[in-house]
This record gives structure tokens, sequence and C-alpha cells, in this order.
């Protein structure tokens, strides 16, 4: 025999007396197989529309109540006309009778008539429903932030990608305007106020990358989203991101997490990066005076792009290529082993031999294999890239040195 459940919304005053009591839904269960065990998506979707309608509308009632009499005189002002309201909330889109009242007799100026539940709702959107369709298309893709929230909360169906793209872009206007302008210099400090500030806490890691993003519609066009996340010793890490081809003050995004984070201007920065020049110049900016760490990972990639280099020199002079590529071999070993300050200096010969000194001759194509005037490795890489990333290398090591030095 199958069991029934009535579920009922009673509404009481301030002294506990009941006023109402409200039916809201009755389930059917049965109670001989598993998946009969408790609610089924369906019935608390349902049972948390129906608690928000009678919750809501109880709630514009008295609203409209409160604003119906005259705030001057106290007299009840009529009933101009009525639309009304669709308002999307998180647990379903409810229609809102919003009456228009006439302006009362006793006040000579102003409208002629208001719309007190146009004032209340400027937006026809939940903040809690905002703030979960913000937050879900910051993870993932417009299509699964729909299906997301339609397999777990009653909201509308009619919920599609556009309005949710739509949502999440004024959301993120309205923080980016909240930003303020760019500091200048925000969180450097002056040593005298640094010398009266208690002592600093511990140090805050800031972990900072970027990565080349393609256009969707134009294939050959791509920018650089730089993103990342920081990290104090006590509290919740906290990410940023911003385009810096875009945004005309991207400095002030990880300038604002860092101010949220309380830092002094006497604590100390700890920045992670893989040593690209456009986050070297946020680093700098933000705090001249920070501890930068190359990664392990992009580090031995620039080696390995040296390595590569060498193998070149072998056609022209192999013994030199040689005693070069023994010295990266132990330059990479004593790195590993956190030996920086005297061992940089063979990598830096061998950079400085593979990019810098040109090669004397370099046979050229054709059958007469006729002499080509020697250029620099990085002038002779056929890629843009590849020439912008070889004349680096040399720029990584000697920056290398002046942090472990």
């Amino acid at each position: 025999m199958a069991l029934r459940f009535k579920v009922q919304l009673v509404v009481v005053a301030d002294d506990d007396q009941q006023v109402s009591i409200e039916d809201l839904v009755v389930l059917t269960k049965d109670y001989e197989r598993l998946e009969q065990l408790g609610l089924t998506q369906a019935e608390a979707n349902a049972l948390l529309l129906a608690v928000q309608r009678q919750i809501l509308g109880r709630q514009i009632a008295a609203f409209l109540a409160s604003r119906t009499p005259c705030p001057t005189c106290g007299r009840r002002r009529g009933v101009k006309d009525q639309k009304t309201i669709v308002f999307r909330t998180l647990f379903g889109t409810l229609k809102l009778a919003s009456p228009r009242l006439r302006r009362c007799p006793c006040q000579h100026g102003g409208q002629a008539s208001t719309s007190p539940l146009v004032e209340l709702l400027p937006e026809h959107t939940a903040p809690e429903l905002l703030y979960l369709e913000s937050k879900w298309a910051s993870l993932v893709s417009y299509g699964l932030t729909v299906k997301a929230l339609q397999d777990f909360l009653p909201v509308d169906a009619r919920l599609n990608t556009t309005s949710v793209r739509r949502q999440a872009l004024q959301v993120a206007g309205r923080l980016e305007a909240e930003l303020g302008p760019e500091p200048r210099f925000p969180l450097a400090g002056c040593p005298g106020e640094c010398a009266s500030l208690p002592a600093p806490p511990a140090p805050i890691t800031v972990g900072i990358d970027g990565g080349y993003l393609r256009h969707w519609q134009r294939k050959s066009t791509h920018f650089v989203a730089i993103v990342g996340e920081s990290v104090p010793a006590d509290g919740p890490a906290k990410r940023f991101g911003f385009v810096q081809s875009h945004d005309p003050k991207p400095r002030r995004h990880l300038a604002a997490v860092l101010r949220r984070q309380d830092l002094q201007h006497n604590q100390e920065l700890v920045f992670l990066s893989d040593g690209e020049e456009s986050l070297r110049q946020l680093q700098c900016y933000l705090r001249p005076h920070s501890l930068h760490w190359l990664d392990w990972f992009h580090l031995t990639m620039r080696l390995t792009g040296l390595g590569q280099v060498l193998k070149g020199l072998v056609r022209v002079d192999a013994p030199r290529a040689a005693e070069l590529q023994e010295a990266l071999e132990h330059t990479k070993w004593n790195l590993c082993q956190g030996q920086v300050c005297p061992r940089v200096a063979p990598a830096h010969r061998a950079a400085h031999v593979a990019l810098r000194e040109p090669l004397r001759q370099v046979r050229g194509p054709g059958a007469g294999g006729a002499w080509l005037p020697a250029l620099p490795l990085a002038e002779r890489a056929p890629d843009p890239q590849l020439r912008g990333t070889a004349a680096g290398w040399l720029g990584d090591l000697h920056r290398l040195r002046g942090v472990a030095g």
C-alpha cells in the first residue's frame, strides 16, 4: 500500500497565531524498490516551485499593501491600470501583477502615476539566479550552464544560451566598472609608511601564466589571456584573469585581488611564472622588489631549446658544440639541485655562442652549393615566433643570474 504525504505551508503572525494554511503538493510514494525511496528530482522541483510561488506571492502582496496608501496623508490611492511582470528566480519563473497607482490629490507635483513593483524590481532576474548563471558560465560553456541549471533547479524551461550569455556579460561589465581606474603603483608603499606598519604576515604566493586563445570565427586571429591564482598563508585563494590586449587597464584585476586579501605594503609577494616578458612587467609594476620564481618545467623547456640550437653548431664546430652541450647538461643538473649562483655561467656561455656568434659560412641551396653570408641563428630562423624565442633564451639566463644573485 502506497504512502500519501501532504505538504502544507503555514503562515503565522508575530504572535505565532496561524494566519493561513496553504496546501502545496500531495505525494503518493511506494516503498518496495530502491528507486522509489525519497523524493525524485521532478518532485523536489515541483515542491520548490510551489513554495517559491506562495512565499513570493505573500511578500509581494504585503509590499503593495504598504505602498498603496499615500505617504503624505495616508489616503488609499486608486489603481490606474495593472500589468504583469515576469520575474525569474532560482526556483522558477513567476508572473506578478504590477498595479499602477494614481497620484494622491494632496500632491500637486511629480508623476501622475507610479508603479511600486517596478521600483522594487528594476531587474527581472533574482540576484541568486544571476550569481549561479555567471558562476557556471565562467567555468563551463553557456550550453552546459543551461543544462546544469535545468537538471538541478526548477528554472524556466525556456532558458537558453543567449540569455545566459547576456546576463553573464552584464554581470562582468558591472564588475569591471566597480574596479575603478587603474591605480598607480598600488602595492609599492614608501619606506616611511612601511616602517610604521606592524610586522608583516606570511608571504602571499601568486601563480600567473598566459595562453593564446584563437578567435572562434576568425581563425587567424588570436589573443593572450592571462590567468592566475593568489594564495595567502591564511584565508581562501582567489583567482583572476584578464586579456591584456583588450583591457585598457589590465593590472587593476590582480591589484584588486591582493587588496581583498589585505596585502600590507611591507608584506612579501612571491610570484611563480614562466618568465614571459609581459608577466614580468606585471610583476615588476605591482611590487618591484618581490621574489620571482621560474617554475622548473618552463626553465627546462628553455634549456632544451638551447640544446636544439647547439645541435646546429655541430656542422660547423663539432668540438666546440660538444663542449657547450656538456656545459649545458651540467648546468641543468646543478639547477635541479638548487645550485644556481655559480652554475649559470656555462649555460650563459653556451647561449652566447649559439645565439650571438654568427656562423662563418652557411652552405646555400642549389647544385653549385654557393656560400651565403653568415647570419645569427635568431635571424636565420624561418618562423617569427622561433626568432623571438631564440632571442629571449639569452635574456632568460641573464635574468636567472640576476634573480639568483
